[in-house]
């Protein structure tokens, strides 16, 4: 190799030659795992952004503080809310007495009506009460009927788990032993030991028309030791409730 003909004896040809500015050096190279945490961080900035500016979360974060601020929230007896807004514009309506019985360890529990008319058949009420209840009360119009149960233990503890207030069934409960010691308002026609269907899925939203009361979904519902009470806008307080959580 290093005698004649080898490599050393050939002709090289020069390698072309590179000019580079100043400007080039001005700043250290970057590793491109850096380049890649400065991608990730402008993007996280940018969804962080993205979702505190969306419509749908603000009022999920809205609904989270009315909840926390109704919670804690002393409601007046139904004696104080009727002698109090007795003269009021905004029709309130009492549910006929001595129709329905207390369950549950909350004997006093108020809030913004959900309904679901359902007969016999229950996958509506497992449904509304496994999302978020924001402290709202379901009423289940069940159309009367004592010849099966619409709740038990196991979608009572749903709606504890997700936040309602209460459950009033125009029909029946059971396991009302379990139901008691938890802590929720539930109010219902009495118990009956055998579950109900699976097969019909029931209606939500609907009026509700039972013991001589409407029930519409969006109007407030009172319930104590007294009874229930229905009135189209909230009651006596709810006013300070949505200037604590910035809604008015």
């Amino acid at each position: 190799m290093t005698g004649a003909g080898g490599w050393l004896g050939a002709k090289c040809t020069p390698m072309p030659q590179v000019f580079l500015s100043a400007a080039c050096f001005s700043s250290p190279p970057v590793h491109p795992t850096t380049t890649s945490r400065l991608a990730f961080s402008s993007y996280s900035s940018l969804l962080r952004k993205s979702i505190t500016s969306s419509p749908t979360l603000k009022t999920t974060s809205i609904m989270t503080k009315r909840m926390k601020a109704t919670s804690n929230f002393q409601l007046p007896t139904l004696a104080d809310l009727c002698d109090d807004n007795v003269n009021s514009p905004t029709r309130l309506s009492v549910v006929e007495p001595g129709l329905f019985f207390q369950f549950g360890k909350l004997p006093r529990f108020y809030g913004q009506i959900q309904t679901v008319r359902c007969f016999e058949s229950n996958p509506t009420v497992r449904e509304v009460l496994s999302s978020p209840g924001y402290h709202q009360v379901l009423v289940v119009d069940g159309g009367g009927s004592k010849r099966v149960a619409i709740m038990g233990d196991q979608i009572a503890k749903l709606a504890v788990e997700n936040n309602w207030a209460g459950v009033i069934v125009n029909g029946c409960i059971r396991d009302s032993a379990i139901i008691n010691e938890l802590n929720i308002g539930v109010r219902a026609l009495g118990t009956h030991p055998v579950k109900s269907l699976k097969t019909y899925p029931g209606e939500k939203n609907a009026k509700c028309n039972f013991g001589g009361v409407e029930f519409v979904a969006g109007q407030w519902v009172y319930v104590d030791e007294d009874g229930i009470l229905v009135s189209e806008t909230p009651l006596h307080g709810h006013e300070n409730v949505n200037r604590l959580v910035g809604v008015i």
